[in-house]
């Protein structure tokens, strides 16, 4: 049976071709990552951060330097980490 052709490294500027994502030189460097829906960030997270971006359009990273960005992203202050307290608080 034909196999798959390999592909370039996704690793910045590595030219090895690889079956996977990373080569067998890269591959420790990116370990395997969850889903964003096995992290907490599946269709409640997607409902409720779009609300947020509706109540607060601007980049809060932009107001502090001057500028005027509509915000594009929801992102927490203090990493939640897993803890559902500080994963659904608006305030973070």
């Amino acid at each position: 049976m034909p196999r798959k052709s390999k592909r370039p490294c996704s690793h910045p500027g590595c030219p090895n071709l690889t079956e996977g994502k990373y080569c067998e030189e890269h591959k420790f460097l990116h370990p395997d990552r969850p889903s964003a829906a096995k992290r907490g960030y599946g269709s409640k997270w997607q409902r409720l951060s779009k609300a947020y971006l509706r109540k607060h359009p601007l980049c809060v990273k932009c107001m502090a330097r001057g500028r005027f960005t509509a915000a594009t992203v929801v992102d927490h202050i203090i990493p939640h980490r897993g803890d559902p307290h500080l994963m659904w608080d608006e305030s973070n």
